[in-house]
């Protein structure tokens, strides 16, 4: 059961990353359906990792001193955050000017990024994830998880919280934190899963088209919470109905997630260098050269990550620990 269960986590880790890297690039002349196909995904894909990392919060076994966690999950997420964010920083001040670059910044962005993940937005994730580990080992032990779950519910439905040191993002996304370690705590969650997989790929489709349709700001909220929760089931579903295959894209899919947080700290550097070249190459507007791009310039996002590690962050240790 456990190697199964590794097996299907590593799996959907690697179909998220894989939609994370997709959703990232959203060109001026994309079509219709391949944004329809983002904002699909864009219900779930970041549940999806929450949740897992929820899931095994929960079934980790080893004890060790609250400090002592926090200090361990600073190393691991803080600081690649600081790191890169001003790595990023660095980048786009130097080529600004000569190259096209997204979201330009200037020189107070290097302090903002204390508060804010001003050098690439998609670092919220990895600052949110600090702060849910900061607390969730307070509401760990027993009937503790019930506070927590109530507690993560209702922030879901704060409207004004504010942006600043990523509470809006961690208001957003704690009960997804949260319903992973229900789905590791009871068994029969994690049953239900993988024995209903069909029926989360309907559910979740059917909520999705519902979410266009409603303009009340209570069942939009309610919507996505159910939706990062209902999205996360169906990869999880599918996920454990391909860990079953013995097939060399399984097996891809399987290695993608083992270097999920590689890719994800590192995709968007890639990505934004290629998108500039080729910008100055390919006219768009055309459906083929579309496809051509989109898939030349994900892959990047996907590859060239897994490369830097190989060839240079796991020649040194501090590096190969943290940016894996």
């Amino acid at each position: 059961m456990g190697k199964i269960r590794d097996i299907t986590f590593d799996i959907a880790k690697g179909i998220g990353i894989v939609l994370v890297v997709i959703g990232h690039y959203i060109p001026d002349n994309a079509p219709s359906w391949y944004i329809g196909f983002v904002s699909f995904v864009y219900h779930f894909h970041m549940p999806l990792f929450f949740m897992i990392a929820g899931f095994f919060y929960e079934r980790s076994i080893k004890k060790v001193g609250y400090w002592r966690f926090v200090r361990s999950k600073f190393e691991r997420l803080m600081f690649p955050y600081f790191i890169l964010s001003w790595a990023i920083i660095g980048i786009k001040i130097l080529v600004d000017g000569f190259m096209q670059v997204d979201h330009p910044v200037s020189i107070p962005a290097l302090y903002r990024v204390f508060y804010l993940p001003e050098a690439g937005y998609f670092l919220w994730f990895v600052y949110v994830l600090f702060l849910i580990f900061c607390i969730a080992p307070v509401f760990k032990a027993g009937n503790r998880l019930v506070l927590l779950s109530l507690l993560s519910l209702g922030l879901a439905f704060w409207d004004t919280a504010p942006e600043y040191f990523c509470i809006e993002q961690f208001c957003l996304n704690s009960i997804f934190f949260v319903s992973g370690m229900w789905v590791a705590r009871k068994s029969w969650i994690e049953q239900a899963i993988y024995r209903y997989s069909i029926l989360w790929i309907v559910i979740t489709i059917g909520f999705s088209i519902i979410y266009e349709f409603i303009s009340d700001k209570f069942w939009i909220e309610t919507l996505a919470v159910l939706l990062g929760i209902t999205g996360s089931f169906m990869i999880l579903g599918i996920s454990k109905s391909l860990s079953r295959l013995t097939v060399s894209f399984v097996e891809w899919l399987k290695y993608i997630g083992t270097m999920s947080m590689t890719i994800y700290l590192f995709h968007t550097l890639f990505m934004g260098v290629v998108k500039s070249i080729l910008t100055h190459i390919l006219s768009g507007g055309n459906i083929i050269e579309f496809v051509f791009v989109t898939l030349f310039i994900v892959g990047t996002g996907i590859v060239c990550p897994i490369l830097l590690y190989k060839w240079v962050w796991i020649k040194n240790k501090f590096t190969s620990r943290i940016f894996k």
